[in-house]
């Protein structure tokens, strides 16, 4: 796999890896089910990309839907009380 082939794989697995974090952690909050729902589902398609096929564009476009997303996200973090999605990390 060449540099810019893995890059893209990294890319597309962040992504992937934050939404399933996401998912996971509302679905054990007390949230509307349709949001638990709709984020499991979002985990399940993505985690069916085949990220040989994954371009420049498309992961421009996930990114892009992923940050947003977030942003939307950030609301019902901050209305819930939820605090963040990964515990700091103290470096020494």
């Amino acid at each position: 796999m060449d540099d810019d082939r893995r890059a893209l794989q990294m890319r597309v697995d962040s992504c992937q890896r934050l939404i399933h974090d996401v998912s996971q952690r509302l679905a054990q909050q007390t949230v509307h089910p349709r949001i638990v729902e709709q984020l499991s589902r979002l985990d399940e398609l993505l985690s069916l990309i085949d990220n040989r096929l994954v371009n420049e564009t498309d992961l421009s476009r996930i990114e892009a839907s992923t940050n947003q997303l977030m942003v939307e996200l950030t609301a019902l973090f901050s209305h819930q009380k939820l605090g963040s999605l990964y515990e700091e990390v103290s470096v020494h």
